[in-house]
């Protein structure tokens, strides 16, 4: 195992460069289960420890898989010394620690939003998945699984779509085969890919499909309502056959959102675009006169559920923004205040027409 065929590039060689008078060695983690930390690198794949003290020029906090580490090897056993700055991320909240954040997923490219047909797709489930990987710096692309179990593929794209109207929407099967080229074409040009979606969707039966051998366990849906439980319990990052890097990630349930609102903002691109033409330039498309956004969707050009979602989703985000930062909650205030005023005078000067 080289490290190229991990996935290692220019980047990650000049971020390196720094450590190698030190004599570390460069190696990526494959495996994070249960605090046992498994990484792959030209010396093969081992388990390894963390230092107490990670180095303060990479990333703080425990590594994640994905992450490219520096370590020793010390009488043939690995210590991580630093974490290399992250291009990308998957994060979460960490789970009983509601506004702390976990990283799921390091140095991704592509976000694979798994829906399954035989039961979906859910547009708004697909917006939120969609606004997460925005957020941690990955495209995300729309991956419809199980279409041996759908009679309608062509209403069944246009629905996922409404989730997600700039995203590229993938539909195969993994047990028949078809659509598979398409989305192994996709990873094979190099980048690294994590799998997101709901338990059932069919995330290991997909990855056993690209990597050509059963590697991971399978389970049946329940047929009363057609969901499954989590097969996938940890994280872990495969080598493809064909090139390319996958994560596959428990089921989406346990990532909670992590959000900022530039995020959501390019999650909805239709909607922001129309706001450039509101009359307030911090209109928040409620019941403010002049609204373009509330004009645009009144006349049928803008969804009204894709509106209810980006409202929904902008509000989260900003009650998270100010959980973590206590001062952003004045300024919110202050400027919710302020724009309640320009509203009253606006109300004023037409009733006094």
């Amino acid at each position: 195992m080289n490290l190229e065929t991990l996935g290692w590039n220019e980047r990650c060689d000049s971020l390196f460069e720094s450590f190698r008078s030190s004599n570390l060695v460069p190696a990526r983690v494959m495996r994070v289960d249960r605090g046992v930390l498994i990484v792959g690198g030209e010396m093969g794949t081992a388990p390894v420890s963390v230092a107490s003290r990670l180095n303060p020029n990479g990333e703080t906090g425990q590594p994640a898989v994905g992450d490219w580490v520096g370590m020793d090897l010390i009488d043939g056993l690995g210590i991580v010394r630093v974490i290399l700055p992250r291009s990308a991320a998957l994060t979460r909240r960490r789970p009983g620690e509601k506004d702390l954040e976990q990283v799921a997923a390091a140095n991704i490219d592509l976000v694979f939003v798994v829906e399954p047909l035989d039961r979906g797709p859910n547009p708004r489930r697909i917006e939120r998945a969609s606004a997460i990987a925005w957020n941690g710096g990955a495209e995300p692309v729309v991956v419809l699984t199980k279409i041996d179990l759908c009679d309608d593929l062509e209403a069944a794209i246009a629905r996922a779509s409404e989730g997600a109207p700039f995203v590229d929407v993938l539909a195969v099967s993994a047990r028949s085969g078809r659509g598979m080229e398409r989305l192994a074409k996709r990873i094979s040009e190099g980048p690294t890919a994590v799998l997101l979606g709901p338990s059932g969707s069919g995330k290991s039966t997909l990855t056993n499909r690209l990597l050509g051998e059963q590697r991971l366990a399978v389970s049946e849906v329940r047929q009363h309502d057609r969901r499954g439980r989590h097969t996938t319990t940890f994280r872990e990052l495969f080598v493809l056959p064909r090139g390319g890097c996958l994560i596959d990630t428990p089921g989406v349930r346990e990532l909670g959102l992590w959000l900022d609102p530039e995020a959501v903002k390019i999650a909805f691109t239709e909607i922001e675009e129309a706001a450039q033409q509101c009359y307030y330039s911090d209109c928040r498309h409620e019941t403010e006169p002049g609204c373009a956004v509330r004009i645009e969707v009144g006349e049928g050009r803008l969804d009204e559920k894709r509106l209810a979602s980006y409202m929904r989703l902008r509000r989260e985000a900003e009650n998270l923004e100010v959980r973590r930062d206590r001062s952003k909650q004045h300024e919110i205030r202050a400027r919710d205040r302020r724009f309640s005023k320009m509203v009253r005078e606006v109300v004023k000067r037409k009733n006094n027409r």
